[in-house]
């Protein structure tokens, strides 16, 4: 809704019966002119409040119709004056006019407005909001004997219908996580109270009285409310309070031994008075759950976002195209994600580390080991509370040229990563401090005890890990936790690496509550280098000649055009008719191989039997995808002559001679152009049929009938080429034997 306090048009004048009503002058005196007054009348000054929601052109129950007269001293209508016409406050009952001019609407609202009465008289509609109170409506105008401003008010009585006792409460919190006083976090938080009456006003305040009442429900263990009370400051287990325009705030204070967990604070008014100083009669309760906890770190999860996440960093530290040129880096942005056991907010300030490795891996194109990294695999044995790690298949002296002191090993234990249930307490990002044999080294910390119940469980060797290094990119070394208890940092890496396989992590120290030393947190992730969406694909050459094998280089690339490279791509096959594969995959599937160091791959197209195409159409298509980028490669087969492929003379039915033609239809490589519909006409003779398709020959059989003895023209066309025009002579009967008849 809006309120205007500009005068944008005249209104039609209605008169309209009184029900009750103002009057009112500037009194005038016994030695000046005496001025005229204003008359206020209304249908109704008591409304409802407009719980049905309607517009003024509906003429609800919540709207009243005023009427507005004019009058000189002498009781005459005053002709030809404005009349200003104002209503307050505006959040309780607003005006609606009949605009005539300009562009307003019937139903717009207004808090104020200037008509031009219509012979003295004006009308106007109050219309109720949704919210009970007084309103007091202000009609003014200019005397014209006087000069003098004359001016009346009628106040208006918006009611909800119903008794202002309370019948429900809203409770609120500016946070619903408090802290324990020792973890140096937020111990305390507000908890406000809205109160409503049965027409879903505010309730009134009360008189010298509380109405509110909060408790703690549950064991507190030394946790207490703070409130003002009408006799002043109050703090207990449970407090009363008072509402100020319906609202009222209490105070949770969380003590040092007040049990981590929910916790519930319950608020409770009387419905039958309004009032819980003198006992509660007919309680109305609600109540609201706290998490209390010591905002150590439990657990961390790695998020990235989906939308600008990537960062094109340019010469001298600033973003790439505001200030300077690419330096040939990217950086994405990686966030984690700190919570306490209770799932809280770690304390803002608590330090996560960051680190990423991304090498041994293997070269693109090499089977199984392709873009993954080496030194991994899926049997890895962390010594639960030491610092041997022992994998039954590992290769640590050999793979990838082996792992040595200062390489990290990344250990993978929730379920999510791969791991069986039970070892998340394992997931690790550690140093390796030597390496003792292929399945077996030590590392530079101890590994967490996986004891989260309470007691120390080892699975063996299950754990997914990988051992490594970063050689080309890096990441911001370690970041604080905001008030939401999150860590932002930056893994940065060329361009020249985009689709390079990397893992990542995020690390921090929380508490081991069995041994009451410090536990280990991690998370950690595998991925790829991203480049900068959208991503863009193309595949050359196009069209291709069908028919034939035929290598298409298929190209990915990001917004950039930065090569991404050990990508699979996908392939989809439509041909007109006959077959077709790629890399001997059939018409769909994936490439043999992927993405190379120059985003692009080779890939080999076959197709055979595919019949021709008319003149600017195509005879089959390859579309090659990945994500929600495509490349497509037309395959052409088209005409390009027909000839005469034979004839043959014989006596038909009846004994009819006739001549059997063959047209041959040839593909612009020399081919024959199968699946060619090819129409014939004839003078002096006739074609059947009037049009053949060709087979996988390129032939097209003709049969001509006439006169016997003559000679005929005959025409074959199809689309694309000129036609061929050849003569064709039906023998006479006796030149057979024995004759036709």
């Amino acid at each position: 809704m809006k309120f205007f306090g500009k005068a944008l048009g005249l209104v039609v004048a209605t008169l309209a019966l009184s029900s009750c009503g103002g009057g009112g002058g500037d009194g005038g005196s016994t030695t000046s002119p005496v001025s005229g007054k204003i008359e206020i009348v209304a249908t109704t000054t008591t409304l409802p409040t407009n719980v049905g929601g309607y517009l003024p052109s509906q003429h609800g129950p919540n709207q009243a119709e005023i009427t507005i007269t004019s009058r000189n001293a002498d009781g005459t209508l005053m002709v030809g004056k404005d009349v200003s016409i104002s209503i307050s406050p505006v959040n309780v009952a607003a005006l609606s006019f009949l605009v005539q001019e300009g562009n307003e609407n019937f139903d717009q609202l207004w808090g104020t407005f200037t008509i031009k009465a219509t012979n003295g008289v004006a009308t106007a509609w109050v219309n109720a909001m949704d919210i009970a109170g007084t309103a007091t409506v202000t009609a003014s105008t200019i005397d014209p004997t006087t000069q003098r401003t004359i001016s009346n008010t009628l106040k208006f009585t918006v009611t909800s219908g119903v008794g202002q006792m309370p019948t429900q409460i809203a409770l609120a919190t500016n946070s619903n996580a408090v802290y324990l006083p020792s973890s140096g976090g937020r111990n305390s938080v507000q908890v406000s109270a809205t109160v409503r009456d049965g027409g879903d006003q505010l309730v009134p305040d009360p008189n010298n009285a509380d109405n509110i009442q909060y408790e703690i429900v549950g064991a507190p263990g030394g946790a207490i409310l703070s409130t003002n009370s009408t006799s002043g400051p109050v703090s207990g287990l449970k407090v009363n309070s008072h509402t100020v325009h319906g609202l009222a705030n209490v105070s949770f204070q969380a003590a040092e031994n007040t049990p981590q967990g929910a916790i519930q604070v319950r608020a409770t008014v009387d419905r039958a008075d309004n009032n819980v100083s003198n006992g509660i009669q007919d309680g109305v309760t609600s109540t609201i759950g706290l998490v209390v906890s010591d905002g150590k770190l439990y657990s961390v999860k790695i998020t990235s976002p989906n939308v600008d996440a990537i960062i094109e960093n340019g010469v001298g530290g600033d973003v790439a195209g505001t200030n300077s040129a690419p330096d040939g880096t990217y950086s994405l942005i990686v966030s984690a994600l700190g919570t306490d056991r209770q799932g809280n907010p770690v304390i803002p300030g608590t330090l996560i580390h960051f680190g990423s490795i991304d090498e041994p891996v293997g070269a693109f194109n090499s089977g199984v080991t392709a873009n993954q990294f080496l030194l991994a695999g899926g049997d890895g044995n962390p010594q639960e509370g030491g610092t041997t790690f022992t994998a039954p298949t590992g290769h640590f002296t050999t793979a990838g040229g082996g792992a040595g002191p200062g390489d990290a090993l990344v250990v993978w234990g929730k379920t999510q990563h791969g791991a069986p249930q039970g070892n998340e307490d394992l997931e690790s990002a550690v140093s390796v401090q030597t390496v003792v044999s292929a399945t077996n080294l030590t590392t530079a910390s101890k590994f967490n005890r996986n004891d989260t119940t309470g007691t120390l469980v080892d699975y063996g060797p299950v754990l997914p890990y990988i051992i490594g290094r970063s050689q080309h990119g890096n990441i911001t070394a370690s970041a604080s936790t905001n008030d939401l208890g999150v860590a932002t940092a930056q893994l940065t890496y060329t361009v020249s690496t985009l689709g390079h396989r990397v893992a990542m992590w995020a690390q921090g120290d929380g508490f081991d509550r069995v041994t009451g030393g410090a536990r280990r947190v991690t998370d950690a992730v595998q991925l790829v280098y991203p480049g900068i969406a959208p991503a863009t694909l193309v595949a050359f050459p196009s069209p291709i000649p069908g028919n034939r094998t035929v290598p298409v280089t298929v190209c990915l690339m990001d917004a950039n055009n930065s090569p991404i490279q050990g990508i699979n791509i996908n392939f989809l096959m439509t041909l007109g008719g006959g077959t077709g594969q790629v890399d001997g995959n059939g018409m769909s599937g994936s490439l043999d191989n992927v993405t190379g160091p120059d985003g692009c791959v080779d890939a080999i197209v076959t197709s055979s039997g595919v019949p021709a195409a008319a003149s600017g159409s195509v005879s089959g298509q390859v579309v090659f995808s990945v994500g929600g980028a495509t490349a497509k490669v037309d395959i052409v087969v088209q005409v390009s002559f027909l000839s005469l492929a034979g004839q043959y003379r014989r006596c038909a039915a009846g004994n009819t001679p006739v001549v059997d033609l063959s047209i041959r239809a040839f593909a612009t490589d020399g081919s024959a152009a199968g699946g060619v519909v090819i129409a014939a006409t004839c003078s002096g003779a006739t074609a059947s049929p009037a049009s053949v398709t060709t087979d996988a020959s390129g032939v097209a059989e003709f049969t001509i009938t006439g006169p016997a003895d003559t000679t005929a023209s005959c025409t074959f066309t199809t689309q694309g080429i000129a036609p061929l025009v050849t003569s064709v002579s039906i023998p006479p009967a006796d030149a057979f034997s024995p004759p036709c008849q």
